[in-house]
């Protein structure tokens, strides 16, 4: 089966080269390799040109304009002619095995809307941390059972996806309105329409983990808990509505995840008005009155009577998942 990889890329210079090279150095070589540029200001049209030469399967895209990271990726996964298709960030790549690991998955289980695997962590200047893998098993999952998963949350180790084009183009490719769990959505949206999605154990890739300088994480909180809350109250609603399960599991695990981001109104670095403006956000994703005392202690003080018995609870289910996953 012919395979896609495409690599979306906005001023990831220095880590473009090295992710383009592991594409090309797999055991299995893709058939065609698409880089949209999104107004690079930095060397990497420069580097884009070189390997273009260099590489005869090497496809550039320099956008005219810079569209922004969803409309970029999704550019650049509606250009890609083939079946599989990799979703590849340019600050990543991939270890040599992962095309014909994944592949071999997505022609294993032809219900399979996409295939992923466990990856390893790398810093900034490419040192290895730690592999994130799954609490499941190597295999396959069914669209319901993708669904229900879906509700504690994104099932990857990380956003490294070989797609089948099918898939995509059965769920509209992208179409979160919010740029927070853009790839959530689009996971849920493909186990709606039908498919279900293959894992490994395997660590094929390489993850990078940024260092949070200036708080930017934190500062997106608004957008984290807005964008969960469109993915419950619209792909994850839909589909439980469209099969006739249940809602009360949805406000269930809003009611947590409401729970779980009421941390951030002890933070230092919001102002009392953003602390009031994410506190509403959460009552948009649960108002119930133990997310309401989440708030209030959060926002007194009074964090340590929660994140205490929390801590120890997460410390112990961290354990067993280690144990588990060895």
């Amino acid at each position: 089966m012919p395979i896609s990889v495409c690599i979306p890329t906005y001023n990831q210079g220095p880590y473009l080269e090295q992710c383009i090279r592991s594409v090309m150095e797999q055991s299995v070589r893709p058939d065609e390799v698409i880089v949209s540029n999104d107004c690079s200001t930095d060397e990497s049209r420069a580097i884009l040109d070189r390997l273009s030469q260099e590489f005869d399967i090497l496809r550039v895209i320099h956008q005219p304009q810079n569209l922004g990271m969803v409309k970029n990726t999704n550019t650049c996964l509606q250009t890609a002619q083939y079946e599989f298709i990799v979703k590849l960030d340019s600050d990543d790549y991939l270890l040599p095995r992962y095309v014909e690991t994944l592949s071999g998955l997505l022609r294993q289980y032809p219900e399979a809307g996409y295939a992923h695997g466990s990856v390893r962590e790398i810093d900034g200047d490419g040192r290895e941390g730690k592999v994130r893998r799954l609490y499941r098993p190597t295999g396959f999952l069914t669209s319901p059972e993708a669904l229900r998963a879906s509700c504690n949350g994104y099932q990857v180790a990380a956003n490294i996806i070989m797609f089948r084009k099918t898939a995509l183009e059965a769920a509209g490719f992208i179409t979160s309105r919010v740029h927070f769990g853009e790839d959530f959505y689009l996971s849920v949206e493909i186990a709606n329409a039908g498919f279900g999605n293959a894992y490994t154990q395997e660590v094929l890739s390489c993850y990078r983990v940024w260092a949070d300088a200036g708080n930017v994480r934190q500062r997106r909180k608004l957008n984290e808990i807005n964008g969960l809350r469109i993915i419950f109250d619209e792909p994850l609603r839909s589909s439980f509505a469209k099969r006739g399960w249940s809602l009360a599991p949805l406000e269930k695990k809003k009611e947590q995840f409401a729970c779980t981001h009421a941390d951030c109104l002890q933070w230092s670095l919001y102002t009392p008005a953003e602390k009031d403006e994410v506190e509403a956000a959460l009552y948009q994703m649960s108002a119930t009155p133990r997310v309401k005392l989440y708030a209030f202690l959060y926002k007194s003080g009074l964090g340590g009577l929660i994140d205490v018995p929390n801590g120890v609870l997460n410390k112990a289910k961290q354990a067993a998942k280690a144990l588990l996953t060895k």
